[in-house]
């Protein structure tokens, strides 16, 4: 099973690369997701496609084309809901004939860590569904996100609902892929944080 949890800050600074995963990686190894010990290589055939797209994915460039299903969550939720499935369904026969990356997301509430596992669990899940459809697990990959493309000025649950996501996307699709944007250094002004009343922490997506 092919598995890849891109942490916030790997992601950052591999917008502007090809590769999918940092140098040195193994996804097959245990503690990286796969099954094999620290030796174990990825011998997977190299598809610039696939790389190209999920660079695409890691900068929030993807093409509205490429994209086949966008399946919502609920808040805290990773299982596909009843209303999302007819979704999946209509994408499925797509799906059996081609690649895919399924790209899971949260919004900004919780903690990069929790945001991150829960990203993932809906990508699986909608894999998982999937693979009950008769799509084949070694023709997906999954990429967690986690909140890194999340509107942080999302105010409440309502207001975030639109980062509660998976999408589904065709590592075989034709068109043009636009080339990452490059990633700006963070402007600092050394001003201090406005002394407003912040919001109370929230430990759960």
């Amino acid at each position: 099973m092919k598995r890849f949890t891109f942490l916030l800050a790997i992601a950052a600074l591999s917008v502007g690369c090809t590769s999918r995963i940092p140098d040195g990686f193994n996804p097959l190894a245990s503690g990286n997701g796969g099954n094999g010990g620290a030796g174990v290589l990825d011998t997977r055939s190299a598809n610039a496609r696939r790389d190209s797209l999920a660079a695409a994915i890691r900068a929030g460039n993807v093409p509205p084309e490429a994209i086949l299903a966008t399946v919502y969550f609920d808040f805290d939720k990773y299982t596909v809901s009843a209303a999302e499935r007819s979704k999946v369904d209509a994408v499925a026969g797509r799906v059996k004939a081609t690649e895919v990356i399924i790209a899971g997301y949260t919004d900004h509430f919780g903690t990069e860590e929790y945001n991150l596992g829960l990203s993932d669990r809906r990508a699986q899940s909608v894999r998982d569904y999937l693979v009950k459809l008769g799509a084949n697990q070694t023709q997906s990959e999954i990429m967690a996100l986690g909140s890194q493309h999340a509107d942080k000025g999302a105010a409440g649950r309502q207001s975030g609902a639109k980062d509660r996501k998976a999408i589904i996307v065709d590592v075989n699709y034709s068109g043009p892929v636009a080339a990452p944007a490059a990633v700006k250094a963070p402007v600092r002004s050394g001003a201090a944080p406005a002394s407003g009343a912040a919001p109370a922490p929230v430990t759960a997506l």
